[in-house]
């Protein structure tokens, strides 16, 4: 009754009793799913009512892996993306297009055409590999499923222990359930196609000529030397080395959908191509996509698959051509006819060491050929109502291939002349997964739903490999391996096996739709361990309470009213990690190596290359979850919340060894502990009025990562360019270790002062942070990590008449970057470019950031790379995606001949804008793709683009 504490619940058929005190006037009701109705009693004694569904419904189906159940019965922690939300984005690849929409995920992404984005979820947990295991229509990929967006119908990504335990050892990174598209209804004829252009939107100011010989002429006289002729009298050449090697890319994408289905049968047949010519030259990626999914029932019989083929091919970045594009000096040509590769470099009047970017780009030839199948084929049988058997195999099937071909020719000053050289890698991975499943699905009464799954699945993975390297090519456009010379070639080949064989049981039960309950039991043997290892058992179990079910909810103050849906969650479990590679527990023996005995007799031998260790075990990972789902304004606003603390023990790490034992690889132990905890907030509102309709989705997360305990006595581990990243106990993986720089000295007293008695005025000061009057790799300190503090993604996508808009802007706040580039340009000590504006110390210009500019060791401790000046803030905010659509009158359509098409004309921007006050092109950074030194930017990274594109739909 509205406005009072009395209530009652209606029962199975809907119908209910309810004693009324005088003076009632309104009664109010409510369901899950459905709009709040507030009925008038009138001095009625029968009141009948129908409710209508909630905006945002909680009765739809989510996978959740071996299981399906209904977003209000989940009690673990996962998130979903719908096909829709993926379609509005127009990218080539689906991680990109999630990036900022699921609380939890972390995802970097560069703009190089094809190469996939670094995926984490909850924070990194292992020292090697953190990418969460994909599972697409039922069958297991370790890496980007390399779909097209287009043919995404759902994406569910399971985050706690309790949504992934299912899956067992795979699932200790995550998991990211994706489900494709079916045909449903009668046939249609889905069109997509758009084109686009791509630039790189900012520029790092640098200096030309005439600024640079200035710069440069003051090191040599600081230095005492003879100034180099380029700075004495500069060439009347100043060449913009970022508009040389940046250019306009372009981007198109056309697909075509024919589906259809009926109560027995369903298809789905799509085609696509994408092609995408990178903002930087010689960069680029083309995928063709073949789909068919179908189903056919029979009875109690059914029968599917879904089978995905593509072919891919990529044009790598070589090199670091992102330093050398800041480094090269202005007074060099692009190009010089004189020199054998027909580009200029450093010489005498410019004596730099750098490389020229362009040729370091146009002189190789690198690219990688994909062909690949992904697909289940599967079999269910209705044994019982509601108990199903299925049987599913599913398959990957992939044959790369990848050419290197360096032209012969000089880029680099005082460099040999190497020949033309070709290295050729070809990796043939065979998938295959064999599962036996029986699900129940059943209600008793109306107070209790069950879900139940239990299994047994074996995956095997093979992994053929050959690489072969030649040299001394005559015909250069001749790029094979027989064309080139039979001296210093080098052939080699391996084969690479491991099987996963599982026990699994799953079940979901729901109560009186307010009592949840889902638990999760696996028992995992891996061909990774050696035989007394190898088995490990996995589980973990979470619960619900529905509390706006409770027939005292709504005399709860404040929340009885307004908050018409309001859950608690909580879970717990243990999950596996088995990612430590082949054969790793063994003592390999490399068989075929020659030595000479006596009077050189040439023997053939054998020798052990590493160190076996049978005791190593199951890594371990412990997560407890705790969150809150509500439901407010009948639904209009939706809000989850969690917590969480996940802590990995026994981490399989490399051991590092002394060279002298005579072995070349580490042996793997279990040592050290990892923690992350962190809050994630997810909140959708829509908003409806008239012809106008407006969703807006907001997600936050904060990510606490820190390493607990490291064996090998606690001694850290040191990864990145100058071992710049440490990951030491007490900080979080990969934390930047360097002096702390504490301005410039101005004058002799200060340096007399100070801990760097060999210093002079112009130099850095350095801190003395542990006191012993001397500067050492002994002072240096946590200046941060590239993890994030927190991060977040607002999105607003809505619809008026004819038109439809979204706008999608995401941030990052908290890391840090190791900026490599930087340092080549502002070290002072090198014959490189320097960044616009740049002014270094001297006696008239007392400087307090910039160091003196003096050539060679004088100017060595000023450019340590060892040191937080290179260390900057990572924070950006970036308006990620903005789109305008616009569906075109019947008139329209009937005048292009393509009448009851529905077409739709669209124009997106991606990258529009992003704040930040990183120097360099762009703060989202990967790295070298090293998880122990995330954060560098590294001369690799290529800036992400921003992209327009123009685009037409239509729906036959």
């Amino acid at each position: 009754m509205a406005g009072t504490s009395q209530g009652t619940l209606t029962n199975d058929k809907g119908e209910y009793r309810l004693e009324l005190p005088p003076g009632a006037r309104t009664l109010l009701f409510r369901t899950i799913g459905y709009k709040t109705l507030e009925v008038a009693i009138e001095g009625r004694a029968v009141i009948d009512v129908s409710l209508e569904p909630a905006p945002l419904t909680l009765q739809e189906h989510v996978v959740m892996g071996y299981t399906t159940q209904q977003r209000r019965d989940v009690s673990d922690a996962s998130a979903g993306v719908t096909g829709e939300q993926v379609h509005e984005t127009q990218v080539a690849t689906l991680e990109e297009a999630l990036r900022g929409r699921v609380a939890g995920v972390q995802i970097s992404a560069s703009g190089e055409p094809g190469r996939p984005a670094d995926v984490v979820i909850r924070g990194q947990n292992f020292l090697s590999n953190a990418a969460p295991l994909y599972v697409v229509d039922g069958m297991y990929l370790r890496e980007n499923p390399n779909l097209d967006p287009d043919d995404i119908e759902s994406i569910e990504v399971l985050k706690d222990a309790s949504a992934a335990a299912q899956y067992g050892a795979q699932a200790a990174n995550g998991v990211v359930v994706i489900r494709t598209r079916r045909g449903r209804g009668d046939t249609r004829v889905e069109l997509r196609s758009y084109y686009g252009y791509q630039q790189i939107p900012k520029r790092v100011p640098m200096m030309n000529t005439t600024e640079w010989a200035a710069i440069a002429r003051q090191a040599y006289q600081n230095a005492g030397q003879q100034v180099i002729p380029g700075a004495a009298n500069p060439p009347p050449i100043s060449t913009d080395w970022q508009d040389a090697v940046f250019t306009t890319g372009a981007i198109q994408d056309h697909g075509v959908t024919v589906s259809g289905g009926t109560a027995s049968a369903s298809y789905l047949i799509s085609g696509g191509y994408t092609q995408q010519d990178g903002a930087i030259v010689q960069t680029g990626f083309h995928r063709y996509n073949f789909r068919v999914n179908s189903q056919l029932q029979r009875g109690r019989l059914t029968l599917g698959e879904n089978m995905a083929l593509s072919s891919t091919r990529r044009q790598f970045l070589d090199g670091f051509p992102l330093i050398d594009v800041v480094r090269f000096p202005p007074a060099i040509a692009v190009r010089d006819s004189t020199t054998s590769s027909g580009f200029a470099f450093g010489n005498d009047a410019v004596p730099t060491f750098g490389t020229n970017p362009v040729g370091e780009l146009m002189m190789q030839d690198n690219w990688g050929r994909s062909n690949q199948v992904i697909g289940t084929t599967y079999a269910e049988l209705q044994v019982l109502p509601g108990l199903r058997y299925r049987f599913n195999l599913g398959v990957n099937l992939e044959a790369y291939t990848q050419d290197s071909f360096v032209h012969r020719g000089q880029l680099r000053f005082r460099d040999p002349l190497l020949p033309a050289r070709l290295t050729s890698r070809q990796d043939e991975r065979t998938s295959l997964l064999v599962e036996h499943l029986l699900t129940l699905d059943r209600s008793f009464g109306s107070a209790h739903r069950l879900n139940a799954v239990a299994g047994f699945t074996e995956q095997r993975e093979t992994r053929d490999t050959l690489a072969a390297y030649r040299e001394g090519y005559t015909d250069e456009n001749l790029q094979v391996i027989d064309a080139g010379q039979r001296s210093n070639l080098n052939n080699g080949g391996a084969r690479f096996e491991n099987a996963l064989r599982s026990l699994l049981v799953r079940a979901n039960y729901a109560y009186k739709d307010r009592y949840l309950f889902t638990g999760s039991l696996r028992r995992d043997g891996s061909s990774r361990f050696g035989p007394g290892n190898r088995y490990g058992t996995f589980g973990a179990a979470s619960v619900g309470w529905v509390l706006s079910q409770e027939p005292f909810y709504p005399s709860i103050p404040l929340l009885g009213r307004d908050v018409d849906y309001f859950k608690l969650r909580v879970s717990h479990g243990v999950l596996g990690n088995q990612d430590i590679g082949d054969y790793r527990y063994s003592a390999p023996i490399v068989q075929g190596l020659n030595s000479l005995f006596g009077s050189n007799v040439v023997a053939g031998g054998a020798t052990q290359l590493a160190l076996a260790n049978p005791s190593i075990r199951w890594q371990s990972n412990r997560e407890t979850n705790v969150g809150v789902d509500l439901g407010l304004f009948e639904s209009r606003l939706t809000v989850t919340m969690d917590y969480y603390r996940s802590t990995s023990g026994g981490l399989l790490v490399d051991a590092p060894i002394p060279r002298s034992l005579g072995v070349v690889g580490n042996p793997v132990v279990n040592a050290g502990t990892i923690r992350n905890s962190g809050f994630e907030l997810a909140a959708t509102h829509r908003l409806e009025h008239g012809d106008f309709q407006l969703n807006t989705s907001l997600t936050l997360t904060t990510t606490r990562n820190r390493v607990v305990a490291l064996g090998n006595g606690g001694q850290p581990i040191v990864a990145g360019p100058f071992g710049v990243a440490r990951t030491a106990v007490g900080s979080p993986i990969g934390t930047f270790w360097v002096l702390q720089t504490d301005g410039i000295f101005q004058n002799a007293a200060e340096v007399q002062a100070s801990a760097q008695p060999g210093a002079k005025p112009g130099d850095v000061r350095y801190v003395d942070r542990n006191g012993d009057g001397q500067i050492n790799l002994d002072d240096r300190y946590a200046a941060g990590s590239a993890i994030p503090d927190v991060t977040g993604g607002l999105f607003l996508d809505g619809h008026y008449r004819r038109f439809d808009f979204a706008v999608n802007l995401r941030g990052s706040a908290g890391g840090k970057i190791f900026n490599v580039a930087r340092y080549w340009t502002d070290r002072m000590d090198d014959i490189s470019n320097f960044r616009e504006g740049l002014s270094p110390w001297s006696p008239t210009n007392p400087s307090t950031t910039t160091p003196r500019a003096v050539i060679g060791p004088q100017g060595a401790s000023n450019a340590n790379p060892l040191s937080d000046r290179w260390i900057e803030s990572g924070s950006f905010l970036r308006i990620q995606n903005v789109a305008l659509g616009y569906r075109l009158p019947d008139a329209v359509g009937r005048w292009l001949g393509v009448a009851g098409a529905a077409p739709r004309i669209f124009v997106g921007v991606q990258n529009l804008y992003t704040f930040t006050g990183f120097s360099n092109w762009d703060p989202e950074t990967l790295g070298f793709a090293d998880p122990l030194a995330r954060g560098v930017d590294d001369g690799a990274i290529y800036p992400n683009p921003r992209t327009i594109t123009f685009g037409l739909d239509l729906r036959l």
